[in-house]
Protein backbone atom coordinates (compact mmCIF):
# COMPACT_ATOMS: atom_id res chain seq x y z
CA UNK A 1 0.00 0.00 0.00
CA UNK A 2 3.44 2.40 -0.22
CA UNK A 3 3.69 2.90 3.61
CA UNK A 4 6.04 1.66 6.42
CA UNK A 5 4.25 -1.50 8.34
CA UNK A 6 2.98 -1.22 11.45
CA UNK A 7 5.39 -4.00 12.65
CA UNK A 8 8.15 -1.70 11.56
CA UNK A 9 8.18 0.29 14.33
CA UNK A 10 9.28 -2.51 16.79
CA UNK A 11 12.55 -2.17 15.34
CA UNK A 12 11.92 1.38 15.55
CA UNK A 13 11.31 1.68 18.96
CA UNK A 14 14.28 -0.59 19.66
CA UNK A 15 16.94 1.98 17.68
CA UNK A 16 15.53 4.22 19.72
CA UNK A 17 15.25 2.92 23.09
CA UNK A 18 19.06 1.68 22.46
CA UNK A 19 20.09 5.79 21.69
CA UNK A 20 18.16 6.56 25.10
CA UNK A 21 19.69 3.78 27.09
CA UNK A 22 23.34 5.14 26.10
CA UNK A 23 22.52 8.37 26.31
CA UNK A 24 21.12 7.91 29.85
CA UNK A 25 23.13 5.24 31.18
CA UNK A 26 26.27 6.30 29.26
CA UNK A 27 26.18 1.91 28.08
CA UNK A 28 28.89 0.78 25.48
CA UNK A 29 27.62 -2.73 26.02
CA UNK A 30 24.02 -3.50 25.78
CA UNK A 31 24.69 -7.06 27.49
CA UNK A 32 25.34 -5.42 30.53
CA UNK A 33 21.85 -3.98 30.59
CA UNK A 34 19.51 -5.67 33.03
CA UNK A 35 15.77 -4.06 31.87
CA UNK A 36 13.21 -5.87 29.85
CA UNK A 37 10.02 -4.43 27.91
CA UNK A 38 7.23 -5.73 29.61
CA UNK A 39 4.61 -3.64 27.65
CA UNK A 40 4.47 -1.54 23.99
CA UNK A 41 1.82 0.56 23.29
CA UNK A 42 1.39 2.49 19.98
CA UNK A 43 -0.43 4.78 18.51
CA UNK A 44 -0.53 5.51 14.63
CA UNK A 45 -1.76 9.29 13.30
CA UNK A 46 -0.48 8.94 9.71
CA UNK A 47 1.12 6.70 7.41
CA UNK A 48 4.64 6.59 6.79
CA UNK A 49 5.70 6.37 3.45
CA UNK A 50 8.37 5.02 2.17
CA UNK A 51 11.17 7.98 1.27
CA UNK A 52 9.69 10.19 4.68
CA UNK A 53 12.26 11.26 6.81
CA UNK A 54 11.34 9.63 9.88
CA UNK A 55 12.60 10.97 13.29
CA UNK A 56 11.77 9.54 16.73
CA UNK A 57 12.55 12.08 20.09
CA UNK A 58 12.21 10.09 23.65
CA UNK A 59 11.68 11.12 27.53
CA UNK A 60 11.09 9.74 30.48
CA UNK A 61 7.61 9.26 31.12
CA UNK A 62 7.00 7.94 34.28
CA UNK A 63 9.22 6.57 37.16
CA UNK A 64 8.92 3.55 39.53
CA UNK A 65 10.17 1.36 42.40
CA UNK A 66 11.25 -1.42 39.90
CA UNK A 67 10.27 0.19 36.23
CA UNK A 68 9.93 3.60 34.13
CA UNK A 69 7.68 4.19 31.01
CA UNK A 70 9.61 5.88 27.90
CA UNK A 71 7.25 7.98 25.59
CA UNK A 72 8.63 7.88 21.60
CA UNK A 73 6.84 10.65 19.84
CA UNK A 74 7.60 9.54 15.79
CA UNK A 75 7.56 12.57 13.49
CA UNK A 76 8.33 12.80 9.81
CA UNK A 77 10.66 16.25 8.42
CA UNK A 78 7.87 17.59 5.09
CA UNK A 79 10.47 20.57 4.77
CA UNK A 80 13.30 22.70 6.48
CA UNK A 81 10.20 23.97 9.39
CA UNK A 82 7.60 21.46 9.37
CA UNK A 83 7.47 18.29 11.31
CA UNK A 84 4.44 16.13 11.41
CA UNK A 85 3.52 14.14 14.50
CA UNK A 86 2.87 10.63 13.03
CA UNK A 87 3.00 8.06 15.60
CA UNK A 88 3.68 7.68 19.25
CA UNK A 89 4.49 5.17 21.49
CA UNK A 90 4.63 4.27 25.29
CA UNK A 91 7.39 1.29 26.38
CA UNK A 92 7.79 0.03 29.50
CA UNK A 93 10.91 -1.51 31.16
CA UNK A 94 11.43 -3.46 34.25
CA UNK A 95 14.66 -3.79 35.80
CA UNK A 96 15.23 -7.72 37.11
CA UNK A 97 18.16 -9.01 38.57
CA UNK A 98 19.76 -11.68 35.48
CA UNK A 99 20.44 -14.56 37.85
CA UNK A 100 16.57 -14.77 39.24
CA UNK A 101 15.04 -13.29 36.11
CA UNK A 102 12.53 -10.99 39.00
CA UNK A 103 12.06 -7.56 39.24
CA UNK A 104 14.45 -5.25 41.49
CA UNK A 105 14.46 -2.08 42.84
CA UNK A 106 16.25 0.45 40.30
CA UNK A 107 19.29 1.74 42.18
CA UNK A 108 19.41 5.67 43.06
CA UNK A 109 21.68 6.84 40.69
CA UNK A 110 19.96 5.61 37.70
CA UNK A 111 16.80 7.18 38.99
CA UNK A 112 18.75 10.22 39.00
CA UNK A 113 19.83 9.55 35.44
CA UNK A 114 16.56 8.49 34.23
CA UNK A 115 15.02 12.17 35.70
CA UNK A 116 17.28 14.07 33.92
CA UNK A 117 15.19 13.05 30.80
CA UNK A 118 11.46 13.66 32.02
Amino acid sequence: MGHVNNKAYLAFLEESRIDFHQKVFGLTDMMKFSMVVAKIEINYMRPVLYGDNLFAYSKLNKLGNTSFEIYTCFVIKKNEDEYIKVSEANVVLVNIDTKTGKSVAINEAEKEKLLLYK
